[in-house]
């Protein structure tokens, strides 16, 4: 009987040593409980990428803050300004049929440096305002040649609102001809365009010849908007 019972303690005590250490090596490896889980669905210190629009951001060409930006430079002269385009004028257009046209007295004889300066004056002969903005046309004319005068001082033009019988001016200045200056030019006639119009009035030109510089880009002669003095 002896011989039987020490096996099968013998065999009890083994199969309880084994599953002792079945179960530390099981716990050993759980570790943490499903840390391995964790770690692959949220990587520590790794955030996920961010969501971008679709629309135009802050350095997007030509916009600042949702406007439309103009592009830098212009033209000179007033010509970005346009003549008579203002949409806040008071009144309605000046036409040529309501305007009287005149050149102010002492005109020619005022000198600015080297140059001439005339005063064109321009009076409302209607019974209502009305508004101008902007550089008047402006052609001397004689024999074959006629010269368009360019827009060439810095005045920002403004709309000028001119009541029934009042008068606005603007100003022409032009470099006289002298001997051995270059070509010379005999005007015989001024015409002049209002702003916004398309019907010319004509005066007759009584000054000195010009130095006609039809072909240079910053002659001595040219206009000045309506409005300037």
């Amino acid at each position: 009987m002896r011989l039987r019972t020490a096996p099968l303690a013998a065999t009890v005590a083994l199969t309880a040593g084994l599953t002792m250490t079945l179960a530390l090596t099981l716990t050993a490896c759980g570790g943490d409980g499903g840390s391995s889980r964790v770690a692959t669905d949220s990587p520590t210190g790794i955030t996920p990428p961010e969501t971008t629009g679709t629309g135009p951001g802050p350095g997007t060409p030509g916009t600042s803050g949702g406007r439309t930006m103009a592009p830098s430079g212009g033209s000179t002269g007033g010509t970005d300004a346009g003549p008579g385009t203002d949409s806040g004028a008071a009144g309605a257009r000046c036409p040529t049929s309501q305007l009287g046209f005149a050149v102010a007295p002492g005109s020619g004889a005022q000198t600015r440096g080297s140059q001439g300066v005339i005063t064109i004056e321009l009076t409302n002969k209607g019974a209502k305002s009305c508004a101008m903005k902007g550089y008047p046309g402006v052609d001397l004319v004689g024999g074959s040649t006629k010269w368009s005068l360019p827009r060439g001082t810095s005045e920002t033009p403004k709309t000028v609102t001119v009541r029934p019988g009042a008068t606005t001016t603007f100003t022409l200045f032009y470099l006289p001809f002298h001997q051995g200056d270059g070509k010379e030019f005999k005007p015989r006639s001024l015409v002049i365009t209002p702003p916004n119009e398309t019907h010319p009035h004509t005066l007759p030109w009584e000054f000195s010849s010009v130095l006609l510089q039809d072909g240079a880009t910053r002659p001595g002669t040219y206009i000045g908007p309506v409005g300037s003095k």
